[in-house]
């Protein structure tokens, strides 16, 4: 679901004069009539910014910005004034940290340029310390008996980060709050919180994405979902758009086989395996197959979930093309985007 924008702010973005307005503020500062330059990428399990501020009277060298946290308040000046996200109206962004501050002087010029990371970068940073353990190891062993994969990730953003996560998704995947994993935190001391939040991602046909602040929600896109954006080759129709490029690629591999069905991790192997399995390759291509181990996986539903889940988020996380727009407010990661092309 598209990030929430005002009616003069959708108006201001697809309009032929836009003026753009973006407000910084940092520790109660703004910043915003001094930036020049502002770049912020957002991909599933990384994100980064870049924002070069003017320096000519020397300000930035007596403030130290390390560390600092904001969100970048991306808008327009519309009927109604300067709008941003995080306004009160429009929805705000997710939060970015300080981790890097230059003074740059070039001939006529001398600027400050903040490098700054988001909250994937965050969770790659923090080690899990509270989550049903105790020092010095920290393990958290969740049997597979009571918690799903939705309820694993509620315990790690809210209660071991102190983030917030939003209701899950409805309908889900049947996966993410169903089926409950054999799941170890620290078995290999000591784990980041990204990387046992992937771990968990993998198993469903789901995705996080980031929201204001430091809330996080999980997304199920499916291909019923109603469009969240669409833009034109003709600015008169709406929101225009300046090149869109639509790319096939064969997903390689094809067919994903997960072995299952070997819980208390005996060897050899039970004789009694699971095998999971996507579903044959139907397309143009031989069929490349790839195969998997899930020993806690104990049930033929489970297993070819877990095969479909793996092939599913291989296609989704390719690149599937490009669009470039006048900037959007309200695009979010996953949004499911329109475009209409009437060139010729």
């Amino acid at each position: 679901m598209a990030r929430s924008n005002s009616a003069t702010m959708i108006a201001a973005a697809a309009g032929t004069n836009r003026v753009p307005y973006i407000r910084i503020y940092i520790n109660s500062v703004d910043y915003s009539s001094r930036l020049l330059f502002a770049e912020v990428i957002e991909e599933p399990y990384r994100d980064r910014g870049t924002f070069i501020f003017r320096n000519d009277d020397r300000l930035f060298d007596d403030v130290n910005l390390i560390g600092r946290s904001f969100q970048p308040g991306w808008g327009y000046t519309t009927g109604a004034g300067n709008e941003y996200c995080g306004d009160g109206t429009n929805d705000g962004t997710p939060t970015l940290w300080v981790k890097n501050q230059e003074i740059i002087s070039l001939p006529g010029r001398v600027v400050c340029q903040l490098y700054c990371e988001g909250m994937w970068m965050r969770l790659r940073e923090r080690q899990i310390i509270s989550v049903g353990g105790s020092a010095p190891y920290w393990l958290g062993d969740y049997d597979g008996s009571t918690t799903t994969i939705y309820g694993i990730i509620e315990d790690i953003i809210e209660d071991d980060i102190s983030w917030t996560l939003n209701p899950k998704p409805s309908p889900d995947d049947g996966i993410l709050d169903t089926f409950k994993p054999v799941f170890r935190i620290n078995s290999s001391e000591f784990e980041m919180s990204a990387f046992a939040l992937y771990r968990l991602i993998s198993m469903t046909k789901c995705y996080l994405r980031q929201k204001a602040a430091t809330t996080w929600e999980i997304v199920f896109p499916q291909d019923a979902d109603s469009v969240d954006e669409t833009y034109y080759s003709h600015s008169a129709d709406g929101h225009p758009f300046k090149e869109y490029m639509e790319r096939v690629t064969e997903v390689i591999p094809n067919r994903i086989i997960v072995y299952a069905n070997n819980p208390n991790g005996e060897d050899p192997w039970p004789s009694t395996i699971i095998t999971g399995d996507s579903g044959a390759y139907s397309g143009n291509y031989v069929e490349v197959k790839e195969h998997h181990i899930a020993p806690t996986i104990t049930s033929q539903g489970d297993a070819d979930n877990r095969a479909a889940a793996i092939l599913t988020r291989l296609k989704a996380e390719g690149l599937a093309g490009r669009v470039i727009v006048p900037h959007d407010n309200r695009v979010e990661l996953y949004d499911k985007v329109q475009v209409v092309d009437a060139r010729v």
